[in-house]
């Protein structure tokens, strides 16, 4: 009988009888697979039991014993008579046993193979006693403890058997099997060092060092990431004559000169870059330095200047001496596997001779799979996982070989469109990059990526994880953008303060854009466009050169289609759904366009390439769209129709938005007031409304504007209270000029009018306002004179409690700390029987000012309570002003603690939260304290940049409060990095905007660094 334990239990007889397959007990098999496995093929009687039956005692396991040896037999044997003695399962005393000499085991044959083939050397006996041990012991008791030391001494036999195979094959003269067979025994133990300096060594024997080389940094890599070790002395050495043996390719020198650019960037642009003098400075920084992150993102929307910026660089790069490789993820040709890398390798081996493309292929195999110039591609030998990482292994060889010679810097444009494949590839490249002199720059769309999007969770990835540093593309700025044109046209017309403001309105610092509106003739540029309200679409009128493209592309069309574009094109700006444009060629245009008509027409647009299909949600689910793919062949289509048609077409949007999507307040109101319908001022309300709910302070404040200017227009009495809530967004927005303005005419109506419940919030919101301006005792002044409205109301309760909020706030910032605290004992008391929703944010304000009143008056434990109450209650009402400005305090007593960290944590989390508030000064201060908590744990070069980001942002918006903060921490940071001078400076504009101003905090802060630097400058001057 043989038994075979390679690969699976197997038993078979020599005598054709069949070997029962399904065992009927479990541990009849177990107890064969055991004797097969010990030595001798002999165990105790207790040694059985201990292992079958463990828990159970020792008269139910010799009874167990007895049904199992019973049935083991059995199974063996189906025609073993009732009482007689087994052929191969023997019982003597206490021992149980396989009978010798008619039961052999698989295992037996193949040690006893391999130990001939190792003492003979025989090559064929050495490959077949190899590729037996391959196969796995007993695979379904894989964990077994019993068979773990059979399981030792064949991997120590198929160990021993490995180097004697690869010598065999080396004398046979087949190195490459050598080393086909050593890679695949590390791609099974890349922690087995021996194995791995063995296949180093072959490798550098048969005259490829640069492998060698990479093998030495696998076997590193592998052994930190595992085993947190190096490898030892002999690959060391092994290592160092590795790199002596190599002859470089091209000879090494201290500066390389300049080297050949891609193909694909090799015409250069005759434009300059325009406003992009700091971010290509950034990345010409890095293209050559091997500290920081290895890989920059550069983002921004299409047409923005990515690719141009990237090139620019990347000719900087090649000037001084890197070699630069680039490649473009070519959306339209699909997820091709790793098509990234292999158009920019297929890119670097295009500049390369025949003779150095066979070198490359002859040193990295594995790279035949992504670039069939190199020959034909390699044989699959392992599974998915491991050829995927001999591919990520063969692109870091050959990038580690360009490296050896001078700096590479890799270009990847349009990275978002790459496929999965490229994105790990540049992850495991990026994650190695750090000892070697290879940078990457990646160019990218600024989009909203759906959940589950594997460019977002690798980006992410690359950002969480301080891979990869992003940079953001603005539009140009108004003089840049003019400045593009001017050279664009050769023309200084392009400056005119007309033409100059035409470029800007249509491109929107768009450099793409700009540049094709500087095509056409200037007086269109200079035509000037009707008032507001006059019906010309966007109140922008589009250049002739444009129109008459625009034109010549329409004439092409059907009529049907050219209709249903001129539909179209009066939709705001973004996708409409064919659901939502059905109705609208139906009910707009005449004669009526309805069903396949409308799609037809379209399709033939879309044909065109006029327009592009988009989905769109409508009633929470998708739903095809369709939109302009440029917004100025929108605009020229909206010019050819009279204002009438507009106006009609918009109504007729309008009732179709009406129907299937009620709550799109914002679209609504777009078409109702280019309609001039009367319906305008209830949607521009309510998508005003809307709009400052969501902190989008800039569309409220225009919703409000066209509303108010409507009630006025009116007469409408509601003009004044939304007025007040205009006033309230325009301070929400640090527009505090325009609310101090618009609230002053509110208060005055509202009073006029006798609303004392509107008057009071007017009255407490101009006084916030000029708190915020940075004259608080000019806002205390104006509270002074309110008069609070009487009654037991939820409201009236409401405007009392906001009134003394206010007035405590204004008393804290004039440095009036004990009348601060007495007025939030009011606040306190009005809040307490007002419902919840009323209640909860009062509360958290004023649990922030009384935190901040106790920090100054030195009750640092009682401040801790209730900011943390103010946090808690801000956290409960979701409010994301409230939320910022309680993590402010708390991070500020973490900071007094000596809890630097913790500080830390609570400033990101209020700069997070305030970049979602809309208002500028709030994100300012919290930057700057940010700023703060990063320089308490050393980090100076974070510090400084996010303090003078905060400081130009607090700068940008006037004298107001939140700049002397700011200025206190740029001065402090100047401070701590020995800059005395500057810090001194940010001092003394500090001074001068504090002015009078008794904030104590700020007191605090300019006596306390102030007395420091005096001490600096005196230690300095010794």
């Amino acid at each position: 009988m043989r038994i075979q334990l390679l690969g699976g239990f197997r038993v078979e007889r020599a005598d054709s009888v069949p070997v029962a397959q399904t065992w009927r007990r479990s541990s009849a098999k177990t107890l064969v697979k055991l004797l097969a496995v010990a030595p001798g093929r002999t165990l105790h009687r207790e040694r059985v039991m201990d292992v079958l039956w463990p828990d159970a005692g020792t008269d139910a396991a010799l009874r167990n014993l007895r049904v199992t040896l019973h049935a083991a037999r059995h199974a063996l044997e189906p025609e073993l008579a009732p009482r007689a003695t087994s052929s191969y399962l023997l019982a003597d005393a206490e021992m149980l046993r396989l009978a010798p000499g008619r039961v052999r085991v698989d295992t037996d044959e193949t040690q006893e193979a391999a130990r001939a083939a190792l003492a003979s050397g025989d090559l064929p006996a050495l490959e077949a006693a190899r590729t037996a041990l391959e196969e796995e012991l007993l695979p379904e008791d894989r964990y077994a403890d019993w068979a773990e030391t059979h399981r030792r001494t064949l991997r120590s036999l198929h160990d021993r058997l490995t180097p004697a195979l690869a010598a065999g094959l080396l004398a046979a003269g087949r190195p490459d099997d050598a080393v086909r067979m050593l890679r695949s025994a590390v791609d099974r133990s890349p922690t087995d060092e021996p194995l791995q300096l063995l296949l180093a060594r072959t490798l550098l024997d048969t005259g490829r060092p640069r492998q060698a080389i990479q093998q030495y940094h696998a076997c590193r890599e592998a052994l930190s990431e595992e085993l947190g070790v190096r490898p030892g002395a002999a690959f060391e050495q092994l290592h160092r004559a590795a790199l002596a043996s190599i002859t470089p390719r091209h000879p090494a020198v201290s500066v390389p000169g300049p080297t050949p650019l891609p193909s694909a960037i090799r015409r250069h642009s005759p434009l300059p870059l325009f406003g992009r003098e700091h971010p290509l400075a950034l990345l010409v920084a890095h293209s050559t330095n091997t500290d920081g992150s290895p890989l920059v993102l550069v983002r921004g929307e299409p047409g923005i200047g990515k690719t141009r910026l990237a090139e620019e660089t990347a000719r900087d790069a090649a000037r001084r001496g890197a070699s630069v490789v680039w490649g473009t993820s070519h959306e339209a040709e699909g997820h091709t596997p790793y098509g990234v890398f292999a158009d920019a390798l297929g890119g670097h081996l295009a500049g390369c001779t025949a003779e150095e493309v066979a070198v490359i292929g002859a040193e990295h195999p594995g790279l035949a799979y992504l670039l069939p110039v190199l020959g034909a591609e390699p044989v699959a030998t392992g599974s998915p996982e491991e050829e995927r990482a001999r591919l990520f292994r063969a692109v870091s060889g050959l990038l580690t070989d360009m490296a050896a010679v001078r700096p590479v810097l890799i270009v990847l444009d349009d990275l978002h469109t790459a496929d999965p494949g490229s994105l790990a590839l540049l992850h495991h490249l990026v994650r190695t990059a750090h000892p070697r002199r290879w940078r990457f720059i990646a160019t990218c769309r600024e989009e909203t990526l759906p959940p589950g999007s594997v460019w977002g969770e690798v980006r992410d990835t690359f950002v969480g994880q301080r891979m990869a540093v992003e940079i953001d593309l603005l539009r140009l700025s108004r003089a840049d953008c003019v400045g593009l044109a001017a050279r664009a046209t050769g023309s200084s017309r392009a400056a005119a303060r007309g033409v100059a403001s035409r470029i800007f309105e249509l491109s929107l610092g768009n450099p793409l854009f700009a540049l094709e509106l500087t095509t056409g003739a200037y007086e269109d540029l200079e035509r000037t466009t009707g008032p507001r309200g006059s019906g010309t679409p966007d109140s922008i009128a589009v250049p002739e050169n444009i129109r008459r493209v625009v034109g010549g592309r329409l004439n092409r069309l059907p009529p049907d289609a050219r209709r249903a574009l001129a539909a179209l094109s009066v939709a705001d700006r973004g996708a409409v759904s064919l659901s939502e444009f059905e109705p609208v060629a139906a009910a707009g245009l005449h004669p009526p366009m309805a069903g396949p008509a409308v799609v037809a027409a379209l399709d033939a647009a879309l044909a065109a390439g006029i327009v592009e299909e988009r989905e769109v949600v409508v009633g929470g689910r998708p739903s095809a769209g369709y939109a302009f793919k440029h917004p100025l062949v929108r605009l020229a289509c909206a010019e050819q129709l009279s204002s009438a048609a507009r106006g009609h077409l918009h109504r007729a949007f309008a009732d179709a938005v009406l129907r299937t999507r009620p709550e799109a307040v914002d679209t609504i109101a777009f078409h109702l007031s280019h309609a001039d319908d009367v319906r305008a001022p209830e949607y521009l309300h309510r998508a005003a409304r809307r709009a400052a709910a969501l902190y989008a302070n800039d569309s409220a404040c225009g919703y409000y504007e066209d509303l108010v200017a409507r009630l006025d227009a009116a007469g409408d009495p509601f003009a004044a209270g939304a007025r007040l809530e205009w006033g309230i967004v325009l301070r929400h927005s640090a527009r505090y000029t325009e609310a101090e303005a618009v609230l002053g005419r509110a208060l005055r109506e509202l009073t006029a009018a006798g609303e004392e419940a509107g008057a009071l919030r007017a009255t407490v919101s101009l006084g916030e306002t000029l708190g915020r301006a940075g004259r608080p005792l000019e806002g205390l002044a104006v509270l002074s004179g309110a008069s609070e409205v009487r009654g037991s109301s939820d409201r009236a309760g409401e405007g009392r409690a906001s009134l003394h909020l206010a007035i405590a706030s204004l008393r804290f910032s004039a440095g009036l700390v004990p009348g601060a605290l007495a007025a939030l004992g009011t606040v306190q008391k009005e809040a307490a029987g007002l419902p919840e929703d009323l209640r909860l944010p009062l509360l958290s304000q004023m649990f922030s000012v009384r935190a901040a009143c106790l920090v100054v008056t030195g009750q640092l434990r009682e401040s801790r309570t209730v900011a943390e109450q103010a946090l808690s209650i801000a956290e409960q009402t979701g409010d994301a002003a409230l939320q910022s400005g309680a993590l402010s305090v708390v991070g500020e007593l973490a900071r007094k603690d000596g809890r630097p960290e913790a500080a830390r944590d609570c400033a990101r989390r209020a700069v997070t939260i305030a970049r979602r508030t809309g208002d500028p000064s709030v994100l300012a201060f919290d930057q700057s304290n940010l700023a703060g908590a990063e320089l308490l744990l050393g980090e100076h070069r974070r510090a400084t940049a996010l303090v003078e980001t905060a400081v130009r942002l607090a700068r940008s918006l006037g004298r107001t409060w939140c700049l002397p903060y700011a200025l206190i921490t740029l001065a402090e940071v100047r401070l701590r990095n020995g800059r005395l001078d500057e810090a001194r400076s940010a001092l003394s504009e500090c001074t001068l905007v504090v002015g009078a101003s008794g904030d104590p905090q700020l007191r605090e802060g300019l006596r306390r660094l102030s007395e420091e630097l005096g001490e600096a400058r005196a230690a300095s001057a010794r």
